[in-house]
């Protein structure tokens, strides 16, 4: 009797599988930025991000805090008066802040991007970069096969708006999607 007594003290005790600890995340992604220029300066893209979600006793919310890098092949086009070709392309590197949610199953995690982009172009051997502030707003939603916000594989998607703010203009603006998959630990 008093080993079932014990037992159930035991499992009435035992930690919730509520997700307490910080974890770290590092994930790679690729996908397609539709540029609202012309010609599009991002096209097929694909990077990564790291990062780390602090404990849930930390902040009231699930703070995320991490870094990425997104590579853009651009666009090029043929010019037939110099026998050659313009080209253009872009690549970021963000800082990145969010809150994990946990919508059933699924994570979401509305974030924003502080950092540089670097929009840059060509034409035949003459080439040019300039770096610009970037500013990137989007969600990324994943999936992860132990359950929400545990340690292991993950999977899903990241949507979201790229600003190279210039002093005239917004400069290689575009809206990317992205398939993205990792491993948080």
């Amino acid at each position: 009797m008093t080993r079932w007594l014990l037992m159930g003290l035991l499992a009435t005790t035992a930690p919730s599988p509520e997700w307490t600890d910080g974890k770290f995340s590092a994930a790679g992604l690729t996908g397609y930025g539709i540029g609202f220029d012309s010609p599009n300066a991002y096209g097929i893209g694909f990077g990564g991000r790291g990062g780390y979600t602090f404990p849930d006793y930390t902040f009231p919310v699930q703070v995320y805090v991490g870094v990425s890098f997104l590579y853009y092949l651009g666009n090029s086009q043929s010019v037939p008066l110099i026998g050659s070709s313009s080209r253009v392309r872009t690549w970021t590197l963000m800082a990145e802040f969010g809150n994990d949610l946990v919508v059933g199953p699924v994570e979401v995690r509305p974030f924003l991007g502080l950092g540089i982009g670097v929009f840059g172009g060509g034409v035949g051997a003459v080439s040019s970069s300039t770096a610009y502030f970037g500013l990137t707003p989007g969600a990324v939603a994943t999936y992860s096969f132990n359950g929400p916000l545990s340690t292991g594989p993950f999977v899903g998607v990241d949507i979201h708006i790229t600003w190279l703010p210039s002093t005239d203009a917004f400069i290689a603006t575009d809206l990317s999607l992205l398939a993205t998959g990792g491993y948080r630990f």
